[in-house]
């Protein structure tokens, strides 16, 4: 599910896939004609919970049975949200069938844009989904980790020529301030060539550098972001080592003495990003690795009752507080409390909000293998001004 104001009137509705039976917020229910396997996807009345649209999920591949679902905003035509559906199955029990689509909510209906189907074509997806301006003409594409579809529903690349398969995560950003535009990088999971990461013009798909070793191996994590401000940029890593991502150097080559590759988190003020691992905020330094295999810690999340959301993960991170610096959402152990934690470090660095950023606002819709926001300009030590945002206020 998402939550998006998708038709513009100032409030938020709830994007949920149905099917027959499921009872909505208001006591109605949802009765389909067809089995249960044939879903749909609901609008549904931020307030209330009822549903204001349905529309059908195509069919293409209902004989494999009722399909997964990740669901995302972007403004795909430039000037009003789209609702993006990344939707799979698994074929028997082997592989897996994938389709996107994108919605128009005008208030009243909820309208398809277009579907886009894999079939036997290549393009490895992973477990989270961006979507971002990648070309800079207001229009958001969507990514993968292994392709991008222009904001139309068409295949602009597919990495699958340059040996790219499936992967548990990867990030767009501008990494490289001083190289127009903005970059990639990504993790592999059992690739076959020995593929370990890779960092890429993510307007063109081209690869400017890879990692590989002898061997399969399933590289579960990967971020990506300014932790060392010695070298201009971001740096990339996942269990080879901290990289500068511009010029593929390596800073720091033990991967026991490099911060763990989880989650990023805008919190003490400086322009250097902080780290969110399991229930701790912490800071890498950089200039003292011998210190860093226990990384300092800011904060012990977990001594204010919070508890990780299934895995090491928060529930939620975003800066929703009004802000440039991020917030952390947790629940208690009963789950039945939210714990939010929100910085108490007073900065000098003046920014708008993050989730005024286009970027980062859509990435907060997202789910999936929780993963960091990234603005489209690059937010990291020695920074020129962001331009201002090209956006407007809904409902005025």
């Amino acid at each position: 599910m998402t939550v998006y104001d998708l038709d513009s009137d100032g409030r938020a509705e709830v994007a949920v896939r149905v099917a027959n039976g499921v009872t909505f917020g208001d006591g109605s229910k949802y009765t389909a004609a067809k089995d249960d396997a044939h879903q749909a996807i609901a609008i549904l009345d931020g307030r209330t919970g009822a549903p204001r649209a349905t529309a059908p999920v195509p069919d293409d591949y209902v004989a494999d049975g009722p399909m997964y679902a990740r669901f995302g905003v972007g403004y795909l035509d430039g000037s009003t949200p789209s609702l993006v559906a990344y939707m799979k199955n698994r074929i028997g029990r082997g592989g897996f069938n994938l389709m996107f689509t994108a919605w128009k909510f005008d208030g009243d209906t909820l309208g398809n844009q277009w579907k886009w189907l894999r079939g036997k074509g290549g393009g490895a997806d992973g477990h989270n989904t961006r979507i971002i301006d990648v070309d800079g003409d207001g229009k958001d594409e969507i990514a993968e980790i292994g392709f991008l579809l222009n904001g139309n529903g068409k295949l602009r690349y597919s990495l699958a020529d340059e040996g790219i398969g499936h992967g548990d995560r990867f990030h767009i950003a501008e990494m490289d301030p001083r190289r127009p535009g903005l970059q990639g990088y990504g993790v592999q999971q059992d690739n076959p060539s020995g593929l370990r990461e890779y960092y890429y013009n993510a307007r063109t798909g081209v690869i400017l550098w890879q990692h590989t070793a002898a061997g399969t191996a399933d590289v579960g994590r990967g971020m990506a972001g300014d932790i060392d401000p010695r070298f201009p940029g971001m740096e990339v890593w996942s269990f080879s080592g901290v990289h500068n991502a511009r010029k593929n150097k390596l800073t720091q080559p033990d991967p026991s003495l490099s911060p763990w590759p989880q989650l990023g988190l805008w919190w003490d003020g400086d322009l250097t990003l902080e780290l969110l691992n399991d229930g701790k905020i912490e800071k890498w330094n950089p200039a003292d690795p011998s210190t860093s295999k226990g990384t300092p810690r800011l904060q012990t999340l977990w001594k204010y009752g919070a508890v990780n959301s299934g895995t090491a993960n928060p529930a939620f991170v975003g800066d929703i507080l009004g802000d440039w610096r991020e917030e952390a959402v947790y629940t208690d152990a009963a789950h039945d409390e939210l714990i939010i934690f929100t910085t108490n470090q007073p900065t000098a660095t003046r920014l708008y909000t993050l989730a005024h950023n286009p970027a980062y606002r859509n990435s907060m819709t997202l789910k999936g293998y929780l993963q960091s926001h990234h603005v489209d300009y690059f937010l990291g030590a020695g920074m020129s001004k962001p331009p201002r945002p090209d956006i407007t206020y809904a409902g005025g």
